[in-house]
């Protein structure tokens, strides 16, 4: 009985010593409200409003890179997200023609890799990743140069998420 009282005068005293404690997390709070603002939008008439949920989720895991302890594994969500959102809101909000809407969607996607870089330097695949798309987008748009085969066309950004969230699950946590 006296280990135990023991044990719990030692935390009571770690505490009161002026420890501070972590801080909390903010990624389910923020997800949760992230998904309830973008399903605010379509009873308000905005155009293409399932492509804000996605920004939505990028930011949401934004804050909980900023807030919390700067995790990589945030980071790359959010910035891929908030790409991926912005490519589908920019035309729909430009009045961008079809032709001109995947480039910029794909440039939108590299540009989003190409922030996690800037955010975590010591990082360069997505660099290279963002360069692949780069080259899609403006061989695209310039060029009118389909780098990606009609028939692939359908599975080249989920593959590209896929390849994301691959690279996420397999790089080493102590860079």
């Amino acid at each position: 009985m006296r280990a135990t009282s023991e044990r719990a005068s030692s935390r009571m005293d770690r505490r009161a010593a002026g420890a501070i404690a972590p801080r909390r997390g903010i990624l389910g709070g923020a997800v949760l409200l992230a998904i309830g603002v973008a399903f605010l939008l379509p009873p308000l008439g905005v155009a293409n409003a399932g492509a804000y949920l996605f920004v939505a989720l990028g930011i949401a895991f934004a804050a909980a890179w900023w807030v919390g302890a700067r995790q990589y594994v945030y980071l790359v969500p959010a910035c891929v997200l908030i790409g991926f959102g912005l490519g589908l809101v920019i035309p729909t909000v430009l009045g961008l023609s079809a032709d001109t809407a995947g480039p910029v969607f794909l440039g939108m996607l590299a540009a989003g890799l190409v922030a996690v870089f800037l955010l975590a330097p010591s990082r360069r695949a997505p660099l290279l990743l963002a360069g692949v798309l780069a080259v899609v987008a403006i061989a695209d748009l310039f060029l009118q140069i389909d780098l990606v085969p009609l028939a692939l066309q359908p599975y080249f950004v989920p593959v590209v998420l896929i390849v994301v969230a691959i690279y996420l699950l397999v790089e080493p946590r102590d860079r």
